[in-house]
């Protein structure tokens, strides 16, 4: 699951993940009742996001190397540490 080869403590890494999904469980299980797979849907929806924001960083790196629109630096530098 861990997808960072910079991680120094990889099972508190896991035990973190695991955490937070079960916190989802109870969340989901507390406020969709009416869904008992909701949280599932949720978690599968993750890969996509991901995807969808990898393109958005090649998109806004693409409009800053041409030069076509003024980007605030903090929004530069965070694009160079992503790109």
């Amino acid at each position: 699951l861990i997808d960072s080869t910079h991680i120094e403590n990889v099972e508190a890494v896991q035990r973190l993940q695991d955490s937070l999904h079960e916190a989802l469980q109870d969340l989901e299980g507390a406020h969709n009742t009416e869904d008992p797979r909701r949280t599932g849907k949720l978690l599968m929806t993750l890969p996509l996001l991901r995807q969808t924001a990898a393109k958005a960083v090649q998109h806004f790196y693409s409009i800053k190397v041409q030069g076509k629109v003024p980007m605030h630096k903090l929004f530069l530098e965070m694009l160079e540490a992503k790109a």
